[in-house]
C-alpha cells in the first residue's frame, strides 16, 4: 500500500549589472523562490497543518526606484496555530491548514495587496522550515513525539522510537541493531537484483539482441510487484533506446538510397553524353573532310569543335558529380557505423559503471553480514528472544492519519512513507489472529 504522501530606461539599466546591489537583491529573491519549491519537489501535494513552521519572505518590485522592496514585517518564521491559521503582521490571520504552499503564498500576496492598496500583487516566498511532529505509541521502547523529516518511512520512525519489543534498554538496543542489519541486507539484496536487471539489458544491447533475457533469479520472482516493475522499466528503456537507434539508422538508409539513385541517374546521363560526343566526333570528321576539299566554310568546322568541347565539359561535370555522390554514399555508411558505435560505447560505459556498483554492493553486503554475525555471537540471547518473538508473535503497525478531513486507521508495512501529524501504533498479536485483525481494520 502506498500513500500520497520594469520596464527599464537607459538610466536604470546599469542597475542590473552583475556587480550592482539591485542585481544581487533580485538574485537573492529568485533563489528564495527556488528554495521554497525545491524543498517540496517530492511532495507537491503536501497539505499544511497545525504546528508546521513556515519561512516567509515577501518582495515587491517598485519601478519608481528600480529596485525590489522587501516587506520586512512579513519576513521570518511563523507557526501554524492549532486552529490552522497563520497570524501575520499587517495582513492578520491567514488560513493555512489543508492548503499547499502555493495556495498560502497566493493568499499572502493577495491579502497584502488588498490591505495596503498595491497595484500589483507582491511575490511571497513560502517554504517549510520545520514540519509538524509525528507520534509513535504502543509496543516500542520509547513512545512519544518525534520530529519529521521528508522521506521518513515506518521502519525508520520505529527505529527512532527504539524499535519494537520489550522495554529492556540493552535488549532493545541489541535487537534494534539486528533488525537494522537485516534491513540493510534486504536493501542491498534489492539493489543487487536491480543491478542484475540492468546488466541483462546492457548485455542484450552489446549482443545486438532484439529482447532482454533476464536470469532465472529475476524471472522466478516476476510475480512480486517490485520485481515486475523493475523488469518492466528495463524493457521499456531497452525498447526506447533501440527505437532511437533504429530511427537514426533508418534516416541514414534513406539518404543512402537517394545517393544510390542519384549515381544511377548520373551514370545514365554520362552514357548519353558519351554517345553525343561520339556522334559529334563523326560529324567533325565529315566537316574536316569537306573543308579540306573546299566544299564548306571553316566556320562550320569551328562550330563542330565547340560542340565537342561543350559535350566533353558536361561529361566531365557528370563524372565529378558521380565521384562526389559516391563519397556521400561512403560517408552515409560511415555515419551508420558511428551510430551503432555510439550506442555500443554508451552501453560499455554503463557496463563499467555497473561493475563498480556490483563490487561496492558485494562489499557492503559482506560487511553487513559480518556485523550481523558478530552481533549473533556477542548476544545470542537477544537474537534468540527476537527470533522467539518472531515465531510466536507478530506485530501490527497502523497509522492514524487525517485524509480528506477524516481520521483513518491504515495497516502499513515497514517501507511505507510517514507523513507529518501521523500517529504510528504498534500492537502485538498472535500469528493465528493476523487475518482477523487485518480484516477488522
Amino acid at each position: 500500500m502506498s500513500f500520497r504522501s520594469a520596464r527599464h530606461t537607459g538610466a536604470i539599466a546599469p542597475l542590473f549589472s552583475p556587480r550592482s546591489r539591485v542585481f544581487r537583491l533580485l538574485v537573492a529573491a529568485a533563489a528564495a523562490a527556488v528554495i521554497s519549491t525545491g524543498n517540496l519537489a517530492k511532495a507537491q501535494d503536501y497539505l499544511l497543518g497545525p504546528q508546521d513552521v513556515l519561512k516567509i519572505r515577501v518582495f515587491e518590485w517598485r519601478p519608481s526606484t528600480g529596485a525590489p522592496f522587501e516587506w520586512v514585517p512579513l519576513t521570518g518564521e511563523f507557526a501554524i496555530s492549532s486552529a490552522g491559521n497563520l497570524s501575520l503582521p499587517i495582513i492578520g490571520t491567514v488560513p493555512a491548514a489543508g492548503k499547499t504552499l502555493e495556495q498560502v503564498s497566493e493568499q499572502i500576496g493577495e491579502r497584502l495587496q488588498n490591505q495596503v492598496g498595491l497595484q500589483k500583487r507582491p511575490n511571497a516566498s513560502v517554504e517549510i522550515s520545520s514540519y509538524r511532529p509525528f507520534f509513535v505509541t504502543g509496543m516500542v521502547a520509547t513512545p512519544g513525539k518525534y520530529s519529521f523529516s521528508p522521506g521518513l518511512t515506518v521502519v525508520q520512525a520505529l527505529s527512532m522510537a527504539g524499535g519494537i519489543g520489550p522495554a529492556d534498554a540493552n535488549l532493545i538496543s541489541l535487537q534494534r541493531d539486528a533488525l537494522s542489519g537485516r534491513g540493510d541486507l534486504r536493501a542491498l539484496e534489492a539493489e543487487r537484483l536491480e543491478l542484475v536487471a540492468r546488466q541483462a539489458r546492457i548485455d542484450a544491447i552489446l549482443d545486438n539482441s532484439t529482447e532482454i533475457k533476464f536470469p532465472a533469479e529475476l524471472t522466478e520472482k516476476k510475480d512480486i510487484p517490485g520485481i515486475a516493475r523493475m523488469l518492466s522499466q528495463e524493457e521499456a528503456l531497452f525498447e526506447t533506446r533501440m527505437r532511437a537507434m533504429e530511427t537514426e539508422i533508418e534516416a541514414l538508409d534513406q539518404a543512402r538510397v537517394l545517393a544510390a539513385n542519384q549515381i544511377s541517374a548520373l551514370k545514365e546521363k554520362a552514357a548519353s553524353l558519351g554517345k553525343q560526343i561520339e556522334l559529334a566526333n563523326k560529324d567533325l570528321g565529315s566537316v574536316n573532310k569537306l573543308v579540306s576539299q573546299g566544299l564548306t566554310v571553316s566556320t562550320r568546322q569551328l562550330g563542330a569543335n565547340q560542340n565537342i568541347a561543350d559535350l566533353e565539359s558536361r561529361n566531365l561535370d557528370v563524372s565529378l558529380a558521380v565521384l562526389k555522390t559516391q563519397q556521400d554514399l561512403a560517408r552515409v555508411d560511415q555515419d551508420i557505423g558511428d551510430v551503432r558505435n555510439r550506442y555500443r560505447i554508451s552501453a560499455l560505459s554503463e557496463a563499467a559503471e555497473l561493475r563498480d556498483r556490483f563490487a561496492s554492493n558485494a562489499k557492503k553486503a559482506e560487511t553487513a553480514g559480518d556485523l550481523l554475525r558478530n552481533l549473533e555471537v556477542r548476544a545470542p540471547a537477544a537474537i534468540a528472544a527476537l527470533e522467539e518473538d518472531k515465531d510466536t508473535y507478530a506485530f501490527t503497525t497502523t497509522i492514524s492519519r487525517v485524509i480528506d478531513g477524516n481520521n483513518q486507521s491504515l495497516i502499513v508495512s515497514d517501507n511505507e512513507p510517514v507523513m507529518p501529524g501521523d500517529v504510528i501504533r504498534v500492537e502485538r498479536r498472535q500469528e493465528g489472529r493476523s487475518t482477523a485483525v487485518a480484516n477488522n481494520n
